[in-house]
């Protein structure tokens, strides 16, 4: 089986797709399971029926299982998943607060704009990766706070391609020059997953990148000084809504964490987050 990670999930399951190259009715009588990665199977369980095991670790040694069922839109997308490449995520820092520039190719998506005036910030950054405001396509931002949204008119007004992403209930506090469209818990923006992750703000979401195991927290947790902690209570709406979250992260499987306030954790993180989510 290690000899075929590296392959696609087309390419390994050829009984599964018409000649067209799309998910077809199976045609083997009985179930067959495909190992997608080191913590991760696929398997058909019945007709136009699909379930993805994903190994969980919880901290502490213990582990266990998660398990997806869906139609053959589960299959595409873990076969469109594995075609993509991580994204490679760039810091943006504006004084006290973090933003990020996520490439991905061609394409950039940004996660939260920092504080006002900070737009020439994130044009060195993205000139850094040999690419210009015609390449972000998207912008994701994790709640309403003002550090986190105050360049969202100056960035929008020099990347005229972009979309502008945001919880619903959030959306409403946000003044924007564009319309911002809603998302919520399992969308997908440029082949990142949304994770509602509501208690700091009513909307927040974190942005997960399942290729590249990378988990943007926004202000759902922070990591000031190297001290992983919840969210900051002084500027939380729910606290018992945002614990409720950081355990919901914690039951994800990713290797490195940034935030929008600390230093990310580049290894581990999923394990530290779990940890976390154990005193809560």
């Amino acid at each position: 089986m290690q000899g075929n990670r590296n392959k696609t999930f087309k390419e390994m399951n050829p009984s599964l797709l018409d000649p067209n190259g799309m998910v077809a009715k199976p045609r083997f009588p009985k179930p067959e399971i495909q190992q997608i990665d080191r913590r991760t199977w696929l398997t058909w369980v019945a007709t136009g029926a699909f379930a993805i095991w994903t190994e969980l670790a919880f901290g502490f040694g213990r582990r266990g299982w998660g398990i997806a069922l869906g139609n053959v839109d589960l299959a595409m997308g873990l076969a469109e998943a594995q075609t993509q490449d991580p994204v490679k995520v760039l810091r943006v820092i504006t004084e006290f607060v973090n933003s990020y520039v996520l490439v991905r190719g061609k394409e950039i998506a940004i996660v939260d704009t920092g504080l006002p005036n900070s737009g020439a910030k994130f044009g060195e950054v993205i000139k850094t990766a040999g690419l210009g405001w015609d390449a972000v396509g998207h912008v994701i931002l994790t709640h309403y706070h003002p550090d986190h949204v105050g360049s969202i008119g100056e960035v929008l007004s020099v990347a005229p391609k972009a979309t502008v992403y945001a919880g619903a209930e959030d959306i409403p506090q946000i003044k924007s020059p564009r319309t911002i469209k809603p998302v919520a818990d399992g969308d997908e923006v440029f082949g990142l997953r949304i994770i509602a992750t509501p208690g700091h703000t009513p909307g927040h979401i974190s942005v997960f990148d399942p290729v590249g195991l990378l988990l943007v927290v926004g202000d759902a947790m922070t990591n000031i000084n190297n001290k992983l902690s919840g969210s900051n209570p002084q500027y939380t709406t729910n606290m018992a809504q945002a614990n409720e979250s950081i355990k919901k992260l914690a039951a994800l499987k990713f290797e490195k964490a940034v935030f929008g306030h600390g230093e990310p954790i580049e290894q581990g993180a999923s394990a530290a987050v779990a940890k976390l989510a154990s005193t809560l």
